[in-house]
């Protein structure tokens, strides 16, 4: 995976940092996180055994949405070959990490002192979100994120209907869309022209930006004449 030059071209995310800030809000002990500490552990684990990786889910949305997109872990898609490295040190404590399971293409760590779950994917079908990555300054650390295109072409592909997606899930991801789409709209023509785009994803990606296109208001209805 291509990094770049050098880290004058970076920039800090006010939109991470605002998710990052937001964890404070939590006031139930056995809920509070603290995502920014065991996104840097992770990032360094992968860094120091140059495992190539990208961060996915909740946090990449957070880069291309105007609204803040709550998360409660860390998604991490990497290289099933490459990743064999990490899988055979087994470094986790070192990280702060203690190991939920290992299924083979799916393992969960998580981040004890930051109480955050940390989801790795190998699947060969998610490899190409490691494409074109997105890079951002967290506290000095460079991380690389899966970019706008690649995260959307990734949910769009949870809405069909062979998709074995919890429906809690799959609701979700079609807002993520609806998020993208809305603050890039040059999105949607790429996944349209995307050759592993299937006419299924393209007639869903038609009703989600049909529904997108359809007049809004924060202002209640009328009052129905036997309620007024």
């Amino acid at each position: 995976m291509d990094t770049p030059a050098s880290p004058t071209s970076l920039h800090t995310s006010l939109r991470l940092a605002e998710l990052f800030s937001m964890e404070r809000l939590i006031l139930r002990k056995e809920l509070q996180q603290d995502k920014r500490a065991a996104l840097l552990a992770v990032v360094r684990m992968f860094n120091d055994f140059q495992v190539p990786y990208v961060i996915t889910g909740g946090l990449a949305a957070q880069l291309y949405s105007e609204q803040p997109r709550m998360t409660v872990d860390v998604d991490v898609v990497s290289l099933k070959a490459k990743f064999k490295v990490l899988q055979q040190a087994s470094p986790w404590e070192r990280y702060g990490c203690e190991l939920v399971f290992d299924r083979r293409r799916y393992i969960k760590l998580k981040h004890v002192a930051s109480n955050v779950e940390i989801d790795i994917n190998v699947d060969t079908r998610f490899a190409r979100l490691l494409d074109d990555p997105v890079y951002e300054l967290v506290d000095g650390q460079m991380v690389a994120f899966t970019s706008a295109a690649s995260i959307a072409f990734a949910k769009l592909r949870t809405q069909r209907a062979d998709w074995p997606r919890d429906p809690i899930k799959r609701v979700k991801d079609r807002a993520d869309l609806m998020a993208i789409f809305r603050g890039l709209p040059d999105i949607p023509d790429k996944l349209r022209s995307d050759p592993m785009t299937t006419d299924e994803m393209r007639q869903i990606l038609d009703s989600i930006l049909a529904e997108l296109r359809k007049p809004s208001s924060d202002e209640l209805p009328p009052e129905d004449e036997e309620d007024a």
